[in-house]
């Protein structure tokens, strides 16, 4: 049970870089030495390599506007035809606050439609619901609302789940746990494991603590829940070792690997790299976790995600697995 309480993020080296990410509004330097490709110095690189693997990719995390808590760099509508006119298989869209669900029933309306217009493949767009306190929390309501409307992803609580607020010194303190005192999972949670198990929608295990996130998978899988993703554990507020997500992905669960600034503090090409050996190409999805107006294009960040994985030496099979193969399996 060590090994599955240990918690990463609040160790006083992940401790320094939330200060980081806090302090600088969750801006990076884009030019920071980890953001240096050690392929540049390969000038016969081809180029067509990247291209080919990004055409068909999935971003499974993006942030698209309008938003209520913060500045969106394009509206969901505009994020959509991007991936469109590159040829991305599918994007997920997600909100802190407002349920994506509707908004992506709409936005795919309209990039069908431009898609026919301009002679594109369609990208499919898929939305569903974060457990915060703005829909309630752990409100099982929350969740048959967004399956009703069509939505694929239940994420837990990201900006108002406890281990959050904890690693953040949020200045109200408390949060949602979905475990007890004692470690067990939460009625309320096991009644949305149960919905999402006769569902069959996606789980995002968000900003959880490492035991919570142990937890949860064990009694999702105890449910009958086959789509579980454990959200960016490269993310220092959410860090675990590659030891534990192997251990997760063991379970059933495939790990996301998320761009965002693709820069300390929020991003080390080191870590990625050792989850990808830890875990392996079949248990990995990509994610651009971008979208906000000072992190980037969702589609660029996934580029560039698929970029540095080559220059790394990483087979194309194995990123096309990363990139494309496992979000289609994770999301149909």
């Amino acid at each position: 049970m060590a090994r599955e309480t240990f918690e990463l993020s609040i160790t006083p080296e992940y401790l320094t870089r939330i200060e980081e990410i806090i302090t600088a509004g969750g801006r990076a330097s884009l030019y920071g030495p980890e953001d240096t490709f050690a392929a540049m110095k390969q000038p016969n690189f081809d180029n067509e390599r990247m291209w080919s693997l990004l055409r068909g990719a999935y971003d499974i995390h993006q942030h698209t506007g309008p938003s209520s808590t913060t500045q969106r760099l394009y509206s969901q509508i505009e994020f959509a035809i991007q991936a469109c006119e590159v040829g991305l298989a599918g994007i997920v869209c997600k909100d802190h606050t407002l349920p994506t669900t509707p908004s992506v029933q709409l936005t795919q309306t309209v990039v069908d439609k431009w898609a026919e217009e301009h002679d594109k493949k369609k990208v499919e767009v898929f939305g569903g619901v974060v457990l915060n306190y703005a829909v309630g929390g752990l409100n099982p309501d929350a969740v048959v609302a967004s399956y009703r409307a069509g939505g694929k992803y239940i994420w837990l609580p990201n900006m108002d789940a406890a281990h959050h607020r904890s690693v953040t010194r949020h200045p109200k303190g408390g949060g949602i746990s979905v475990i007890d005192e004692k470690g067990n999972v939460v009625p309320a949670m096991k009644e949305i494991l149960k919905l999402m198990a006769e569902t069959d929608m996606v789980l995002g295990l968000c900003h959880q603590s490492t035991a919570e996130r142990f937890a949860v998978v064990r009694e999702a899988v105890k449910a009958g829940v086959e789509r579980i993703e454990v959200n960016h554990p490269n993310y220092p507020l959410a860090m675990m070792t590659p030891e534990q997500a192997k251990e997760l992905a063991d379970m059933g669960a495939y790990i996301g690997i998320y761009a965002m600034h693709l820069a300390p503090p929020a991003f080390v090409w080191d870590e990625a790299m050792a989850f990808y050996k830890a875990v392996g190409p079949e248990r990995i999805v990509f994610g651009s976790d971008s979208g906000h107006i000072e992190i980037g294009i969702p589609w660029e960040q996934i580029r560039k995600l698929i970029l540095g994985f080559l220059f790394r030496g990483v087979p194309d099979e194995h990123v096309k697995m990363m990139c494309q193969t496992n979000a289609h399996n994770l999301l149909h």
